[in-house]
């Protein structure tokens, strides 16, 4: 489930007021979308739906620009290369982490 506050995050991130509604749901539909993207990508659904990763946020922030109301003039080009980044760096790191437990 999104929290309020990763919506107010990236309604900043998209330069929209708060106090704007207009466009909740489809920026609640990014955030979805990229969790499940999140979780189908092999990261844990619990850190996936978390709002406490600095990667999920920026993961999220990235997703959410370059599906909500960007064209393709260059302003977001390399922002679908810095999410393939980060989501490597996230499954990595989940993998260190799951590794390194004694379970």
């Amino acid at each position: 489930m999104q929290s309020e506050n990763i919506l107010e995050k990236m309604k900043k991130a998209l330069l929209i007021p708060a106090t704007e509604h207009y466009a909740d749901d489809e920026i609640n539909l990014h955030i979805a979308s990229c969790r499940q993207l999140l979780v189908s990508a092999g990261v844990p659904r619990e850190i996936a739906e978390g709002d406490d990763d600095s990667l999920v946020t920026a993961l999220i922030t990235i997703y959410v620009k370059t599906n909500f109301g960007f064209d393709s003039k260059g302003e977001v080009k390399q922002l679908p290369n810095h999410f393939d980044i980060l989501l490597r760096q996230l499954c990595l790191h989940t993998v260190e982490v799951k590794g390194g437990s004694s379970s």
